[in-house]
């Protein structure tokens, strides 16, 4: 199993004071099958479709769409 964390670009604000974002990590579950996590909360997953590109589906289960590449099938869950 191999995790990667990506480091999120956005900033939150909390009160007077702006607070980076914990960064999503991504965790190779199987083979063709990554999960992404920030903090304790579940993000969702990309399946790979061997040959047919990305599913991705986000936090609830529905499907977000399909991609050629893994890179930007990881782009669609922030």
């Amino acid at each position: 199993m191999t995790s990667l964390a990506e480091k999120s670009t956005f900033r939150t604000v909390d009160g007077d004071r702006a607070t980076e974002a914990q960064a999503v990590v991504w965790t190779e579950m199987g083979q063709g099958v990554w999960v992404a996590k920030r903090g304790k909360d579940f993000m969702g997953l990309i399946e790979e479709l061997w040959g047919a590109g990305y599913r991705v589906t986000d936090r609830n289960g529905a499907i977000v769409g399909e991609f050629a590449t893994y890179e930007s099938a990881r782009r669609r869950i922030a």
